[in-house]
């Protein structure tokens, strides 16, 4: 019987693995030296960071109500969309981290050897994490209370601590 199953799936599993585009690798020369070096890296630091964090939640994922349940919405807004979302970008407005430090942040990458940072600027609710003439939903537009900070504009702090530490 196994070996029916096995021979009656097989197709499916080997159409599945068809992928009808080939990777085709760059040929501009310093684009190939980019990705070697790149490559070589091998460990880092992949950061999101934002007003959700206020929450406990999973980046802005929530925001999206088809998706999985590692990103349901909870807490007391949780039953309505449209007042979840309200809610989520009113965090702009109680998004105050008053123990920032990017620079602690720099020395464990650093006393990890981890070799880069990629920090995510602005996720896919639109909030900025630097300031911005596009929008107003930024760390440093005036309804944010962060951004009477001297180290409002986080993005720029943040790649700042990191290249002190070289990376």
């Amino acid at each position: 019987m196994r070996f029916f199953l096995a021979f009656l799936f097989l197709p499916l599993a080997l159409h599945a693995q068809h992928h009808p585009h080939q990777y085709i690798p760059p040929t501009d020369p310093l684009v190939q030296q980019n990705l070697r070096e790149w490559r070589d890296l091998k460990f880092g630091l992949l950061m999101h960071w934002g007003t959700y964090s206020q929450w406990g939640i999973v980046e802005s994922w929530s925001l999206c109500p088809e998706d999985e349940g590692w990103c349901e919405r909870r807490g007391p807004f949780a039953a309505d969309w449209y007042g979840y979302k309200k809610a989520y970008e009113n965090l702009q407005t109680t998004f105050r981290p008053t123990r920032f430090n990017p620079e602690k942040w720099a020395a464990a990458a650093e006393a990890a050897g981890m070799r880069y940072v990629v920090f995510t600027t602005k996720h896919h609710d639109g909030f900025c994490m630097f300031d911005s003439k596009q929008t107003d939903y930024t760390i440093t537009d005036p309804k944010c209370p962060f951004s009477k900070s001297p180290r409002a504009d986080v993005t720029r702090e943040i790649f700042n601590a990191f290249r002190e530490k070289h990376f």
